[in-house]
């Protein structure tokens, strides 16, 4: 094992010394970035998301090299990506597969030799898309640059599992005075971060995502022809409740002949909410593919998000995107990005959305209305263009 590794690091020291050359003679202009890769390693959901469709964008570029950091070691048992990663980018881990049973010695071995090849390695900038970088990362960055998407800890901490409040509250004062930017991917985010720290404003840079519209696969079997649309994991915050009372009682008056369709894993104090999710109309799906999504989406008659916050709201933009009318909470970033393509409620009054869904069933003319605005707002949202941006801040921060 200790071969590989010594192979590793001499390549990584000889690449250093040829990179402060080209520096000295000003003949490097490409920029080094180190990303923290650590939200391929689970299903991609929102966060996982955004920064596969950042990375696959700014790998496009000639005046970047793109070096992406997880774990020390990729071994027989894992970890494995959940995301394929761009031909040009170089993925940073000992790859000890085939070789058996790791032993304490070789993992201590592996995790000091790590810490020595990213500080060979040398990126410019290191970036963060989930909020704080590893604290190994953190040690070796020469500048830092993090992403972050909300602040329900600060806004809505009963609403957190106590272990990811406490692991928030513990990194993120500390995070937010070494960053040299930080990235909130909407203005409302951004004003809770300036709200909550004390920074310069300037520091604090807002950057809309995009969205990606992937072409749909097989209709899911089951599914009626008529259906309000419910995508996101099921947690407090995500406040489904108020959709199932507003469904609930539009179904016992008969005044919405389709179902419900609830799209998204049972998370955190939601166990609730389970027996409700079988009931009279209500169709629950687990995590779905993007291209099955994508037929969900695509047969929607409704969207509602009733979220209590949001940084950013990707499933309203998704939905929009695809064409559904959609309906979304009066809260958070949903105005920001939802604009005039959607109808709003109060999120803690079933009744307001209750008669939403009423108006938006009942007016063929305001449906077509909103397809047609939520299409072209959908359509301003690019990640080609959110990822020059972040990678102008890139470029300023060094």
């Amino acid at each position: 094992m200790l071969g590989p590794i010594l192979h590793t690091l001499s390549h990584a020291l000889a690449d250093r010394v040829r990179r402060a050359f080209r520096h000295a003679t000003r003949s490097e202009s490409r920029l080094r970035v180190g990303v923290d890769i650590r939200p391929f390693y689970e299903p991609l959901t929102g966060i996982g998301w955004y920064l596969y469709h950042l990375l696959h964008e700014i790998a496009k570029r000639d005046d970047v090299e793109l070096f992406l950091f997880g774990d020390a070691r990729v071994t027989d048992l894992g970890p494995t990506l959940k995301a394929d990663i761009p031909e040009n980018a170089h993925v940073c881990w000992f790859d000890l597969r085939g070789r058996g049973k790791i032993s304490r010695a070789q993992r201590a071995a592996t995790a000091a030799a790590y810490v020595l090849w990213m500080a060979l390695i040398d990126c410019d900038v290191m970036f963060g898309a989930n909020y704080f970088l590893p604290r190994l990362l953190g040690a070796i960055a020469r500048r830092r640059v993090i992403t972050i998407h909300d602040l329900t800890y600060k806004r809505f901490p009963d609403l957190l599992q106590k272990e990811t409040l406490h692991n928030l509250e513990a990194h993120m004062p500390r995070e937010i005075a070494a960053a040299d930017a930080i990235i909130c991917v909407s203005e409302a985010t951004r004003e809770d971060l300036l709200r909550f720290y004390q920074l310069d404003p300037r520091r604090g840079v807002t950057i809309h995502s995009g969205v990606t519209v992937p072409g749909p696969g097989s209709r899911v079997p089951g599914l009626p022809p008529r259906y309000i649309l419910f995508v996101s994991t099921i947690e407090p915050r995500k406040n489904l409740g108020v959709l199932l009372d507003a469904f609930e009682r539009l179904k016992s008056r008969g005044s919405y002949d389709g179902a419900l369709v609830v799209v998204g894993r049972v998370g955190w104090k939601s166990e609730d909410l389970v027996p409700r999710l079988r009931g009279d109309g209500v169709h629950h799906l687990d995590y779905l593919s993007p291209n099955v999504l994508a037929s969900v989406y695509s047969n929607a008659d409704i969207f509602v998000f009733p979220s209590i916050y949001e940084g950013f709201g990707f499933p309203l933009l998704e939905a929009m995107a695809f064409g559904v009318p959609s309906i979304a909470a009066r809260s958070s970033s949903l105005p920001e990005i939802g604009g005039d393509a959607a109808l709003y409620f109060d999120p803690n009054d079933a009744r307001e959305l209750e008669k939403q869904i009423e108006r938006l069933a009942d007016d063929p003319a305001l449906r077509t209305d909103l397809i047609a605005r939520g299409r072209k707002r959908a359509a301003g949202f690019r990640w080609d263009a959110a990822a020059a941006r972040t990678f102008e801040v890139f470029r300023r921060v060094t």
